[in-house]
């Protein structure tokens, strides 16, 4: 492993994170005291974990309860007991992912792959990094190229997966595939991944998307609230559930669903973008209108909206042709 790599690595996560656990030990000044002197908080984390075993299973344990800022200081802690435990070193790009530190993010992964090139997990990580980062060339080759490391296991043509697949390489390929339009191939890389873990809430929203993006509401909305029964926390289904809803003109049923990810003034509003979208200006204003009355001090995203709604009707009053805005929903999110 590059330990300059990971040296940058923690030394700009230390100087990043505000507000970070206290562990006994006095801020770091430095990127040295990373690694000398008993004050550093790399020595108070030793004191905690005296294997790389013991530091992972930490990490683990920290990582599930929310608590990223120990969960990477254990990840690392794990690097210095053992630099070839590159397991850690996913993580700690995985969590850097997580905090929107993309630099950080793929230099952790590149670093795992310059010492293991055929690293599934950190080539998965790396392709679906791209990916967010709307890279789709690099993505594919990436993900392509860990989709064949996996296969060697199985005989055989057809593709194949058992339990040690990564669920986030195939559902990462069948988004690939949405985005190419080419809706048969993402529906078998779906399948593939539903063969992973059945009740995946990741795969149910990216098959609901996209028999959403395909033009079949009907069996988007059945999967969606089958992801919703097996995953009524998971966020991104009820999301882009509260798209299809709003889309399909069912704007009360759009509100309740878009507030079980934010409040009421943040659902009208979410409604009355969709509604922009569809150049229904009328029935946006007054969604806009009650998202600010809900939230008149809070809620200037509405205001703004107001605005394009406003901007939208001069250019239409003077016959000029424009598009819109954005869509209000992409490609699935992973978490």
């Amino acid at each position: 492993m590059n330990r300059i790599s990971l040296l940058l690595v923690m030394a700009a996560t230390l100087a990043t994170l505000s507000g970070c656990q206290s562990i006994g030990s006095e801020p770091l000044s430095s990127a040295r005291s990373i690694y000398t002197g008993d004050n550093s908080l790399l020595y108070q984390v030793k004191k905690q974990a005296s294997s790389p075993d013991q530091a992972m299973q930490i990490a683990a344990m920290a990582y599930q309860a929310g608590d990223l800022d120990q969960a990477l200081y254990q990840y690392l802690r794990t690097l210095e007991l053992d630099p070839q435990r590159y397991a850690a070193l996913v993580w700690v790009g995985r969590i850097h992912r997580e905090r929107g530190n993309s630099q950080l993010a793929e230099m952790a992964f590149a670093d795992v792959l310059k010492n293991d090139s055929e690293n599934l997990s950190a080539l998965t990580e790396m392709g679906l990094l791209q990916l967010a980062l709307r890279r789709q060339e690099q993505a594919t080759q990436i993900l392509t190229s860990a989709v064949a490391i996996d296969q060697k296991r199985f005989d055989g043509d057809a593709l194949q997966v058992d339990s040690q697949s990564p669920l986030k390489l195939y559902n990462g390929m069948g988004v690939l595939a949405d985005l190419r339009n080419d809706f048969t191939s993402a529906a078998l890389y779906y399948d593939l991944s539903l063969r992973i873990d059945p009740r995946s809430a990741l795969t149910h929203n990216s098959l609901a998307y996209s028999q959403y993006l395909a033009g079949d509401w009907p069996k988007a909305e059945r999967l969606y609230r089958r992801g919703i029964d097996l995953a009524p926390d998971y966020k991104p289904l009820w999301r882009n559930y509260g798209l299809l809803l709003a889309r399909d003109e069912r704007y009360e049923e759009a509100l309740s669903a878009f507030e079980q990810v934010g409040n009421r003034a943040e659902a009208s509003n979410d409604v009355g973008y969709v509604c922009l979208i569809e150049g229904k200006l009328d029935i946006a204003e007054q969604f806009f209108h009650s998202a600010i009355e809900q939230s008149p001090a809070h809620y200037g995203l509405a205001w703004d909206n107001l605005r394009r709604v406003e901007q939208i009707r001069k250019i239409r009053l003077r016959g000029a042709d424009t598009p819109l805005v954005d869509a209000v929903a992409g490609v699935p999110d992973e978490q």
